[in-house]
């Protein structure tokens, strides 16, 4: 039971390419009759796409346990993806000897009905009937927040949430989380022992919220959690070979955006009186203050060390266009270069509010024991923090991919920050 919701993304995936070869199926037979021949050239071919779509499916949650309820505007990127690897392949491919243009087309319109009408099927339907029915042991002051980040799950249903440690009978349960603040509590011994007999699976909190929500809650953690999940020295090979890409892909968006740069130099002169290159203070890797460089796109302004707003009236129109096309940010190739900042880790904050932060969120600190990023878990995963809550919550991401980091997930964050554009 613990592993269910593999289960099921398990068959959202199989239900995906069942999708994917009817909708082929249906196009061969329209445009061509029952031709074999036809069929399993077209079969060859659309199979060597299929791990694209089903990337893109990927990159763009469409297999996460949790709620989306952004499916349609979701599965067209998803689709733009696909298709863009299509296009490749049946246009630049001689050996193919199929008509890609009309096929693609009738292809498209089939495959992303049915991907819609199966979704919509599954999830009202299907899996409202099967979601694990979730008993969680956990101190009162987290029970509104857990009511609400299960709102977001949808494979798990709350049955009940309480902190005592009598077991209560609850009709159906199949899964019981239970908070590590509760755990040295003495009567756990009982609870343990009531586990045993009913034979249900449990999990800590903490380890539920790390695998289907993507974040460590904060309520959850302790001293001893961060020494030993967190404050490990990083595998050599892994900083190594993150520094070599780091290098190479600077230089590379360096090369591409050469061209451009003098044409935003002069937008942002031609915008607004001031410096072309914005520099802040920021706070890095060791708590060691850099200067960040980017585009200018405010006004010239006393920095006050304050979040940006929504609609933030000192942001000029040329600079709303960079910031949309995130054009602002090629000079922080230099900080990547002088090795101040890497292309993900945690985002850095301005000293001011670092500061603050350090005094009022416990552990904060914690995401200055890696180099800072241009992107992050955090912020593919949660939107621009600017409050002390929203500002909790994206510590929460950085404290996942502070225990998890690899080349597996940089490769993932970047691949999400690109569908994020």
């Amino acid at each position: 039971m613990k592993n269910f919701h593999k289960i099921l993304i398990f068959f959202l995936i199989i239900l995906d390419i069942i999708s994917f070869y009817l909708s082929l199926l249906l196009l061969v037979l329209i445009r061509y009759g029952f031709d074999f021949l036809i069929l399993k050239q077209h079969l060859i071919a659309f199979t060597i796409i299929l791990p694209f779509w089903l990337l893109g499916f990927f990159l763009n949650n469409l297999y996460s346990p949790i709620t989306n309820q952004r499916i349609t505007s979701n599965a067209i990127k998803a689709f733009i993806f696909g298709t863009v690897a299509a296009v490749i392949l049946f246009y630049f491919n001689p050996f193919l000897k199929i008509s890609p243009k009309t096929n693609l087309l009738i292809f498209l319109l089939f495959y992303f009905s049915l991907f819609i009408i199966f979704r919509v099927i599954f999830l009202n339907n299907y899996l409202s009937k099967f979601k694990i029915k979730v008993l969680v042991i956990a101190p009162d002051e987290i029970k509104e927040r857990i009511l609400e980040d299960f709102k977001h799950l949808n494979f798990f249903e709350v049955i009940k949430v309480t902190s005592n440690l009598e077991l209560p009978l609850v009709k159906d349960v199949a899964l019981i989380l239970i908070s590590r603040k509760l755990v040295n509590n003495i009567d756990f011994k009982n609870l343990k022992k009531d586990l045993l007999e009913l034979k249900i699976p449990f999990l800590e909190i903490i380890d539920f919220y790390e695998k289907n929500l993507g974040f460590i809650p904060l309520e959850e953690i302790d001293e001893y959690w961060i020494l030993k999940e967190i404050i490990n020295p990083e595998i050599k090979f892994y900083s190594f070979l993150k520094r070599v890409i780091d290098i190479f892909f600077a230089f590379l968006i360096l090369i591409f955006t050469l061209p451009f740069i003098p044409l935003i130099c002069l937008g942002i002169y031609l915008s607004s009186p001031g410096p072309i290159l914005f520099k802040q203070k920021r706070v890095g890797k060791d708590n060691k203050i850099f200067t960040l460089y980017k585009f200018r796109t405010m006004k010239v302004f006393k920095d006050l060390g304050i979040w940006a707003k929504d609609n933030d009236e000192r942001i000029f129109y040329f600079g709303k266009i960079l910031r949309k096309l995130h054009l602002d940010e090629i000079p922080q190739i230099i900080n990547i270069f002088k090795n101040e900042l890497s292309f993900v880790g945690p985002r850095p904050e301005q000293v001011p509010i670092v500061e603050e932060l350090n005094k009022k969120i416990p552990y904060f600190e914690v995401r200055h024991f890696v180099l800072p990023g241009i992107t992050g878990w955090a912020q593919v995963n949660y939107k621009y923090a600017r409050s002390l809550e929203e500002s909790k919550r994206k510590l929460e991401y950085d404290l996942y991919y502070l225990k998890n980091k690899s080349l597996i997930l940089d490769i993932l964050i970047i691949l999400k920050t690109i569908f994020n554009l």
